[in-house]
């Protein structure tokens, strides 16, 4: 009987081992330090989340410096705010094992961050330069450091996952002088500075690992070109070399684009266009408006990225031989050559331009006073039968700000995917046909 691993192509393969590398199989790892030092950092976040921070605990001791700083880049900031709850959530969970584990997690991140978190969290008095305050209720949680010469005064009373005057205890313990340094930086340095510094330090390396500045992600929901770049493709300058798991168990499902993927037998190609992929896919996070701390949402933006890919490559095969249109578009030998020429973000610009065509076919409809009429209705008007809510869903899918495939489950009028195939598209704009003339009578 042939060896079935030796059958996989160069793709399959690495999904196998993408998926491999599964929190689940690292939790019963022989030697999880040696397993967990070999993921890329936001393999290691998406791992943690997937699990939650207390079943991940006995990897998130085995994390490198630049895997926990991704996790808190991932987790710890909105917008440009940095969330120290969020923070104090994940040194919690290292807390837990002792004030040793605690502080060398602490002292790992940047120090901008850890000046940060504490000048948002403590108030710091020197018994030797400050008039102190007298506590005449008693109420204030303080403690003098171990050295005597601070006095350290928690700013809120809103609970967090951790002590920030605990914290502190394990930061001396662990290094006294490193500590005190830490307090000193807290009296003197400007906290709007220190944020800025953080932030942009974080950005750079956030855009390292395709989660580019919103401005820059926008860039997928333009028009696309019409003709391929005229350089050749290199691969994208991301810190990301190989799919996580989360992202790879999404291509286990069969479309135009995963069977091109099979196809391709030169490994600098595959390793090009994966990386392609997950460029694609963190960008597309941040241009539908959300962060990567929810997983769920980030594997939902994945699959519609794949499926948009997709959808692009066949409308551009279609361009090719509009003659042949049924024929060419299922192609992945064609499709094989369309990723030759176009990166995956161009190829997601020409499948959403598909998706926008039918939008405004949509919003044409919504001129029609009966069709308008009808989508208006209050809630207590509109009728029960599910067909009727299945076609409101449908429309308010196509109208929402990104086109998507919407009012298809009988069980929930509001789940929504995207546009995977021109199939989808045609069968769409039947539908919508089809309502016009329920609604007006005639097309």
């Amino acid at each position: 009987m042939p060896n079935k691993t030796t059958e996989l192509t160069r793709f399959r393969a690495d999904l196998t081992r993408a998926l491999a590398r599964r929190g689940a199989s690292l939790l019963e790892a022989v030697d999880q330090a040696a397993e967990v030092a070999a993921l890329e950092p936001l393999e290691a976040y998406f791992i943690a989340r997937e699990l939650g921070l207390d079943q991940a605990r006995p990897l998130l001791l085995h994390l490198t410096k630049d895997q926990l700083q991704a996790c808190i880049d991932l987790t710890c900031w909105h917008s440009h705010d940095f969330q120290t709850t969020a923070l104090a959530e994940w040194l919690a969970t290292f807390a837990e094992e002792g004030a040793t584990a605690l502080a060398r997690t602490f002292f790992a991140l940047d120090f901008e961050v850890q000046v940060l978190f504490l000048a948002q969290t403590l108030v710091v008095y020197s018994f030797e330069d400050d008039q102190i305050p007298e506590d005449e209720e008693e109420e204030k949680l303080r403690a003098m450091t171990p050295d005597s010469r601070y006095l350290l005064e928690v700013k809120s009373d809103e609970p967090m996952k951790i002590n920030p005057l605990g914290l502190v205890g394990a930061l001396y313990q662990h290094d006294a002088d490193e500590a005190n340094h830490l307090i000193s930086a807290m009296r003197w340095e400007l906290p709007s500075q220190i944020e800025e510094e953080a932030l942009r330090f974080r950005n750079n390396r956030m855009h390292e690992l395709g989660f580019v500045a919103p401005e820059e992600a926008v860039v997928l929901f333009s028009p696309p070109r019409q003709q391929p770049p005229l350089r050749p493709l290199e691969p994208e300058e991301c810190a990301v070399t190989r799919l996580p798991a989360l992202y790879a168990q999404l291509l286990g499902e069969s479309n135009l684009l995963v069977r091109a993927l099979a196809l391709i037998k030169d490994p600098s190609s595959l390793c090009r266009l994966e990386q392609e992929l997950v460029w694609a896919i963190n960008t597309a996070v941040v241009a539908y408006g959300e962060t990567p701390r929810d997983i769920e949402y980030v594997a939902d933006i994945a699959m519609r990225v794949r499926d948009t890919i997709s959808l692009g490559m066949e409308s551009l095969l279609a361009k090719v031989d509009p003659g042949r249109q049924t024929e060419v578009v299922s192609d992945p030998n064609l499709a094989v050559g369309l990723m030759k020429e176009w990166s995956m973000r161009d190829l997601f610009r020409h499948g959403y331009a598909a998706t926008a065509t039918l939008q405004k076919e949509a919003k044409q409809a919504m001129r029609l006073p009966q069709v308008q009429a009808w989508y208006d209705l209050p809630e207590m008007e509109q009728s029960d039968e599910p067909d009727d809510r299945q076609d409101r869903g449908f429309i308010h899918a196509l109208l929402s700000r990104h086109p998507l495939v919407g009012g298809f489950d009988p069980a929930d009028a509001n789940l929504v995917r995207a546009f995977a195939s021109l199939a989808d598209i045609t069968a769409a704009q039947a539908r919508l046909q089809r309502l016009i003339v329920r609604l007006c009578g005639s097309k």
